[in-house]
């Protein structure tokens, strides 16, 4: 599925809406943009021991999941069958995949989930004193 950051941010803000993400996408274009967001978390040339791809997909998900629910063993698995991360045939080395990175414009993304989370929870105080203010006036 291709998708520009626009079509991202969308079904960022659906997804996040009612704040922290506290299930796993239904739609499959939703899941796929999460695994290409996710990517994000990755440098490019890098290899990465099968540890390092864990705690830096715990530290990604932490940022906009309610713990526990997304886990980083499943999002990993869902890479690599998307072909997004390459494993080596020892499975000690992990690395996204070149190939795979140019042809999906959302990864490699500036758009982070946990600083759309955070900006739907300020738009939705604001807009609750807002409320508060016009029901004391």
């Amino acid at each position: 599925m291709r998708f520009d950051d626009r079509s991202a941010r969308v079904a960022l803000d659906r997804l996040l809406g009612k704040g922290p993400l506290d299930r796993w996408p239904r739609r499959r274009g939703d899941l796929d943009m999460l695994l290409a967001l996710a990517c994000s978390a990755f440098e490019r040339r890098r290899a990465y021991r099968e540890d390092e791809v864990n705690e830096r997909l715990n530290d990604w998900l932490a940022r906009f999941t309610v713990p526990g629910v997304l886990d980083h063993v499943t999002i990993r698995r869902l890479m690599i069958d998307a072909r997004l991360l390459l494993r080596d045939s020892a499975g000690r080395a992990y690395r996204l995949n070149p190939a795979k990175l140019q042809s999906m414009p959302a990864v490699g993304s500036t758009l982070d989930p946990g600083a759309v989370l955070a900006e739907l929870a300020e738009q939705r105080e604001r807009r609750k004193r807002e409320r508060e203010e016009d029901a004391a006036s």
